[in-house]
C-alpha cells in the first residue's frame, strides 16, 4: 500500500525517513515543505543542517512563516550535532536529541529534519 508522507507521519510514531537527492533545489523545496507542514501542524521542529543550507532554508521559511511560527524552528549545526552523537544510528541520534533538547522532548509534537552529507559529488 502506497502512503503519502502526511498519512505516514499522521499514522505512525517515531518514523525515520531517508530520502536521497541529486538536485539542491529539490532538497531545499522538500526541506521547506517538511518544516512548514510540521510548524503549521503545531510541531516544534529541530532542523539539523549545515550553515550554508540553513541560511537558504531560513530565508525561504521567513517568506512563509510568521515570527511566532519561526520560533518553533530550532537550528543545530549538523557537523557539530553528528560529531557529538558519534553516530548516524537512530538510537544514538535520539539520545543526543533528548540530551540537547530535554526541555522540548516532553512536548507532544516534535519533528526533526536532519541533513547528513555523504561528501560524494
Amino acid at each position: 500500500m502506497a502512503y503519502k508522507m502526511a498519512q505516514l507521519l499522521e499514522e505512525q510514531k517515531n518514523v525515520h525517513i531517508l530520502y536521497s537527492y541529486d538536485d539542491m533545489r529539490n532538497y531545499i523545496e522538500q526541506a521547506v515543505r517538511y518544516i512548514e507542514e510540521g510548524v503549521l501542524s503545531g510541531d516544534y521542529v529541530i532542523l539539523i543542517e549545515n550553515d550554508r543550507i540553513y541560511k537558504i532554508l531560513h530565508g525561504e521559511l521567513n517568506k512563509r512563516l510568521t515570527e511566532a511560527q519561526m520560533k518553533m524552528v530550532h537550528w543545530v549545526n549538523n557537523f557539530d550535532f553528528y560529531y557529538s552523537s558519534g553516530s548516524y544510528h537512530p538510537p544514538a541520534i535520539r539520545s543526543t536529541l533528548r540530551k540537547q533538547f530535554s526541555h522540548m522532548w516532553k512536548m507532544k509534537f516534535l519533528s526533526v529534519h536532519g541533513h547528513m552529507s555523504s561528501g560524494l559529488q
